[in-house]
């Protein structure tokens, strides 16, 4: 799934914004990844928090060619486990936590910018009020940040 994302990624102008609640454990992975890749980038970061949609108008004037959204989703799958999907897949599930659901937020971001929309989603183990992000997305969180620095050094 690395090489996939990288090849979807290098060399394209992205954004990357990140969704989630850092109060509840797992489900602050997209917050945390933004706030580790500040700096350190050249790609268009934006935290979303859990109200993404409030931040069209600057996804949209950043005129990207890729968004990559990245969540805590329900994947049905080990903790920390991730997937790269596609904006037709994110149609077809409701996995994420947060009010608008990741296909609709996709599929606004796609018609308004005209940016493939792809979800970088990571298996949450708890997303209790007032966990820690647990053990094994904090391995995934080290290694995207990794994988992200080498594509947007």
């Amino acid at each position: 799934m690395i090489e996939i994302l990288r090849e979807r990624l290098q060399g394209k102008r992205t954004l990357i914004l990140g969704i989630g609640n850092p109060l509840r454990g797992d489900d602050g992975l997209g917050p945390a990844l933004i706030g580790r890749l500040q700096g350190k980038v050249a790609a268009i970061l934006i935290d979303g928090g859990e109200a993404p949609e409030n931040y069209l108008g600057p996804i949209e004037a950043a005129k990207p060619q890729v968004v990559l959204l990245v969540d805590a989703a329900d994947l049905q799958a080990a903790p920390g486990d991730m997937a790269l999907l596609e904006r037709d897949q994110l149609a077809q599930t409701g996995i994420s936590t947060h009010n608008v659901s990741l296909g609709l937020l996709a599929e606004v971001v796609h018609r308004m910018s005209g940016a493939e929309v792809l979800a970088l989603a990571v298996q949450p183990r708890f997303n209790s009020f007032g966990a820690g992000i647990s053990e094994q997305v904090a391995r995934t969180l080290d290694l995207l940040e990794q994988v992200l620095q080498e594509i947007f050094a």
